[in-house]
């Protein structure tokens, strides 16, 4: 079933908050929170950051069935394939959507939806959703994945033996064939959105034991 008062708040609260000023308590909230998580050493439950897996979520096509939408929408079975995911790999969440700008409601939204929303930890940097994302399909397929490791040399250093496990799942293809990620990304169909399956490859990929074991399974 589709959340009609996610869609009918998520268009209130994108008007609203796009009409601050930067220096709003509303934006300012909200910016500051995605900084101060950013540069946090320490997981949402509070373990080291490293030792916690981090999944980098788009929802236009995996929590929903389109492309794009001039209003956020979730879906309840696939918000449901999510918590399951986050449940069993303990991962924290990165916002790489187009609707990043929007982290605080998101998690709020998936709380209400039964998920984890205090799993939300931050987003990646980079121009969020302000008009229409169709014009940023092209772009998306190489700036997404440029934005997801500056998020993880900004929050953990340009060692990547440091960085904890990761995965990725979006609707586009945002990370190459054959790129050294290949095996940490799932892609989800727009019209379909995540599936059981998919939602089964996200978990394998967020409890591979290290990054280096990935490398080591597109290398052999």
């Amino acid at each position: 079933a589709m959340c009609v008062a996610t869609a009918a708040l998520g268009s209130h609260t994108a008007a609203r908050m796009f009409r601050d000023p930067p220096n709003s308590r509303t934006r300012g909230r909200v910016l500051g929170r995605a900084f101060r998580v950013h540069a946090s050493s320490l997981s949402s439950g509070g373990k080291p950051a490293k030792s916690v897996p981090l999944l980098f979520l788009d929802l236009d096509g995996v929590l929903n069935r389109t492309a794009t939408a001039s209003q956020i929408n979730l879906e309840q079975d696939k918000v449901d394939r999510l918590r399951d995911v986050l449940e069993t790999s303990g991962a924290d969440v990165v916002l790489s959507t187009y609707w990043r700008a929007f982290e605080e409601y998101i998690a709020y939204t998936f709380g209400r939806m039964g998920a984890q929303g205090d799993r939300v930890v931050g987003r990646t940097p980079g121009a969020p959703h302000l008009l229409d994302s169709v014009a940023h399909d092209d772009a998306v397929k190489t700036t997404r994945i440029v934005e997801i490791q500056t998020y993880m040399e900004g929050r953990f250093g340009g060692d990547r033996s440091g960085w904890p496990v990761f995965a990725i799942v979006d609707d586009k293809q945002v990370v190459p064939e054959g790129h050294e990620w290949q095996n940490r990304f799932v892609q989800t169909t727009h019209d379909v959105g995540l599936t059981e399956k998919q939602a089964a490859n996200l978990l394998h990929a967020l409890t591979r034991r290290s990054v280096e074991d990935c490398l080591e399974e597109v290398t052999v």
